[in-house]
């Protein structure tokens, strides 16, 4: 991994804060070290007489982030939070609250406490695979050591909020010396930190390149591609639209389905052990919060359901207010390479994306010792904190997790227009190459078909979004072509 600092983009940013909004994009940029736009950065100024925390806001993507995303907190009460024995989740969210100097800025992160007790200026936090494929093994804690030396602090597993802020403190406070430059949570992620923008920017790709590099010097960093034909069966689009509407109905409401058949997703799906490999637990716990603690290997919904039941029965608190529902989110199929699923195109291509991540996890730490995850108690507790956000997301959306065709796309912009507003995902047909940039947003699919052409416009529409639920045609012919998708879909009659 290599450093991206630009001095004339730098010299560029006229403030601190600028220059905080333009490396963390450098760090967003790689998609190796974020997931999904995940992890968080932060600056202390000295403002007005008193020291602010500016750190970025909960739900930001750091790959995007600009100025206005970062929530600037009075550092002094926050620090002092530190001093708590314990403190819950809703508890320090207030505090964050009283203690921002903007009322009108977003949350700021989780990680606040964490933060704001580092003694560095700049400090860094990602996700990166390949700290996580060294530490997610039998001996993690050993692989870190021999890959960072005396560079990091390791840091064992807390769940994200206090607990975590509280143990990193301890450890820093006890352990760091000159030459710490970082810390590694273990089965979460990594920290760096320094006195300046480039030194902290630069601290963190000079430490993931290390983890990279010590991947690659015990052969574990190469992930082989070559993998055995699938067994033959139903994988036409009928296939796909009927797992879509069994996962949909185990959830109990509609859900967007992606289909990923990528070389890597193919050939992970086709590993000789994948019934060990991909059912031993997620790479973090918050990967679980998108893609449940173990992925449905084959199409059984029911029997997946009926498992994770039991998971909940054995592993949920008796006062858990909320528990997830049984349906999957994540199917691996050697016909397919794997389906993720979400209550909209935007959570269900935010799983695609982070089970790409956990599967070169998954395959780089195999290949280095053996793959290990945490316990399904501490994964579902990750589940349970951190979930709720498909309920939030269907209570504003009236067709949240519906698809929709719309034959002649091109004349019906304002019939498109209600429909993505309302939460569906939409697939537009036309039959000029203008549809495909009618609209630039993950929730939209646009599709040249001629008259000859519907078999392979159904074909792309399921493949992205995993069936139809409305119809908008005035054509006979695609309205008989879609009719056994339209019996699949999970809110027909």
């Amino acid at each position: 991994m290599n450093s991206l600092w630009n001095d004339g983009a730098a010299a560029a940013c006229g403030s601190e804060l600028a220059l905080r909004a333009y490396t963390s994009r450098l760090l967003g940029g790689e998609k190796a070290l974020v997931m999904y736009g995940g992890g968080n950065t932060s600056v202390k100024l000295r403002q007005d007489g008193e020291d602010i925390l500016y750190i970025k806001g909960s739900g930001s993507d750091l790959a995007l982030v600009a100025e206005k995303d970062f929530s600037p907190v009075r550092l002094d009460p926050v620090k002092r939070l530190i001093e708590r024995e314990a403190l819950g989740n809703d508890e320090m969210i207030a505090a964050f609250r009283a203690a921002q100097k903007d009322p009108q800025a977003p949350r700021p992160s989780i990680e606040t406490v964490l933060h704001a007790n580092l003694p560095f200026k700049w400090v860094e936090h990602t996700h990166a695979d390949a700290v996580l494929a060294l530490a997610d093994t039998r001996s993690g804690e050993a692989h870190i050591r021999a890959a960072f030396g005396n560079t990091v602090l390791v840091v064992p597993y807390r769940h994200s909020g206090f607990e975590l802020a509280k143990v990193c403190h301890e450890v820093f406070t006890r352990q760091a010396t000159p030459d710490t430059i970082g810390m590694v949570l273990l089965h979460h992620g990594i920290f760096a930190f320094g006195a300046t923008a480039r030194e902290s920017y630069e601290r963190m790709i000079a430490l993931v390149s290390r983890a990279e590099d010590y991947l690659k010097r015990r052969q574990a960093w190469d992930i082989p591609l070559h993998f055995p034909a699938a067994l033959e069966g139903d994988d036409g689009i009928e296939a796909i639209a009927a797992l879509r509407r069994d996962i949909s109905r185990a959830a109990g409401f509609p859900m967007v389905m992606n289909v990923c058949g990528d070389l890597m997703s193919l050939a992970f799906a086709r590993r000789p052990d994948l019934a060990s490999l991909s059912q031993r637990g997620p790479a973090t716990p918050q990967h679980a919060v998108f893609t449940k603690r173990l992925p449905l290997l084959g199409r059984d919904i029911a029997g997946y359901g009926a498992e994770y039941r039991r998971y909940l029965a054995e592993n949920a608190p008796a006062d858990a207010k909320r528990l997830p529902d049984p349906a999957p989110r994540v199917v691996i199929d050697p016909a397919w390479g794997f389906a993720a699923a979400g209550v909209n195109a935007f959570h269900a291509d935010a799983t695609a994306e982070i089970f790409r991540h956990a599967m070169k996890i998954f395959c780089r730490a195999e290949a280095l010792e053996q793959y290990v995850s945490l316990s399904p108690r501490e994964v579902l507790a990750a589940e349970i904190e951190y979930g709720g956000f498909e309920q939030a997301v269907r209570s504003r959306y009236a067709l949240a997790g519906q698809v929709a065709l719309v034959d002649q796309a091109l004349a019906s912009r304002e019939r498109i227009d209600e429909l993505l507003a309302k939460g569906a995902a939409v697939v537009g047909l036309d039959t000029v190459p203008a549809v495909r940039a009618l609209y630039r947003r993950g929730d939209y699919l646009g599709v040249v078909c001629g008259s000859d052409g519907i078999d392979g416009a159904l074909e792309q529409a399921v493949r992205r979004f995993g069936g139809i639920d409305l119809l908008f045609s005035e054509s006979d012919e695609l309205a008989e072509a879609c009719r056994p998708l339209l019996a699949l879909s999970p809110v027909s009659n």
